[in-house]
């Protein structure tokens, strides 16, 4: 097990590199370096949306988030909004709930629906009703990122921008620190949080299966602002999901594909997903129809992606010792980053987790090569 004395750098600014920070800065010296800004990136843009009842987790993983969620929530400058969640059901599919419904979700007729959620819903016709689910709710994604910075520096961490880390150095197969713009930096222990660039980055040292992804996401202020219970909702067959917003708009997100070069790809949200969100998806919620578009958002670069859309959290075998690779966070960086901060730290400490981490290894993948098709959250 390493000593207080060790230092650990992380490389990466964003959630997942300021969750590791937080969860190790008690017990080590440890320093954040990041090439833009802190949570300038992806994290930046990200929808806040926490859904970790819903999603394909091992046992544990939603649990310890969402108790870290609301231990921090009133902390800093962060809250979490917790609401329940409406998975859309079309009428053709509402027969499949009527008896049995997901573990953790309860079907709800429409009739139902519109009785519990009264002013939230617009036109729901096309649906049979809708699965609900609880331990789910929103947060700002820029507090959330600021207040776990605040609570890493009172720790002991120090965070810096504008500092780039330009290659990892490496004595007789073990980490001594990293490269920066300005010099060296010595280490016992480096973690690169670094996204779809990881691989790039570490193409030297271990070959990881991440390609870089795009997701759009539109905020809309309804005609009038939606009511404090307006639940969080998706849609499967159009693949979009929504939330409301502290002041009465909803966020509208989807439409995730895999880029070949983000560098190279015009920024901006496309066209047919704002046509989709004013046509098809607006109409569902309760005077979003006559809604204004307030602002247009994805990835100023790209997310990351894995192919079984888990994330690698790992200290692989074939790596240099002393390194850990946090990529492939799918999409789901922020709801995660309670767990990826503590699973790093076990890495480092060796300590034992209260979650399953074996979903977490790189050894799950045969072949790493970054040819592979998308898995989307909705399959």
């Amino acid at each position: 097990m390493s000593t207080s004395a060790d230092r650990v750098v992380v490389v990466g600014a964003g959630v997942s590199g300021l969750a590791v920070a937080r969860e190790l800065a008690p017990d080590y010296d440890v320093v954040v370096l990041d090439k833009g800004g802190v949570a300038a990136d992806t994290s930046s843009r990200a929808s806040g949306m926490i859904s970790l009842s819903l999603e394909p987790f091992p046992d544990g993983w939603a649990t310890f988030a969402l108790d870290q969620f609301r231990e921090l929530d009133g902390r800093g400058i962060f809250s979490f909004a917790e609401r329940e969640t409406v998975r859309l059901v079309p009428k053709e599919d509402a027969e499949k709930y009527t008896d049995e419904a997901p573990t953790g979700g309860e079907f709800l007729t429409r009739d139902e629906l519109l009785s519990q959620f009264p002013d939230s819903f617009g036109d729901l016709s096309a649906y049979g009703g809708g699965l609900v689910y609880d331990g789910t709710g929103y947060l700002d994604a820029l507090d959330y990122a600021m207040t776990l910075k605040w609570q890493a520096e009172k720790a002991g961490a120090g965070i810096f921008r504008d500092h780039e880390v330009t290659g990892l150095c490496v004595d007789d197969g073990t980490v001594t620190g990293v490269d920066t713009e300005y010099g060296p930096i010595d280490a016992d222990h480096v973690v690169y949080a670094t996204g779809w660039k990881t691989r790039e980055l570490l193409a030297e040292y271990v070959e990881l299966p991440v390609r870089p992804l795009r997701w759009n996401a539109v905020v809309v202020e309804p005609e009038s602002p939606l009511p404090d219970d307006c639940p969080l909702g998706s849609e499967p067959t159009m693949r979009v999901y929504w939330r409301p917003t502290r002041r009465g708009d909803v966020l509208i997100g989807g439409n995730e594909h895999l880029l070949s070069d983000p560098e190279e790809t015009p920024m901006g949200v496309q066209s047919s997903f704002r046509e989709t969100v004013l046509e098809d998806v607006a109409p569902l919620l309760n005077g979003v129809a006559g809604g204004t578009i307030r602002r247009e958002d994805c990835c100023p670069t790209a997310d990351c992606a894995s192919p079984d859309g888990l994330p690698i959290i790992d200290a692989p075998d074939e790596a240099p010792d002393g390194l850990v690779v946090v990529t492939g966070l799918h999409g789901r960086g922020v709801m995660l980053s309670p767990v990826t901060g503590r699973a790093v730290r076990s890495l480092v400490t060796g300590e034992e987790t209260p979650f399953p981490t074996s979903g977490f290894e790189l050894a799950r993948f045969e072949d790493r090569s970054a040819d592979f098709e998308y898995r989307s959250h909705w399959d």
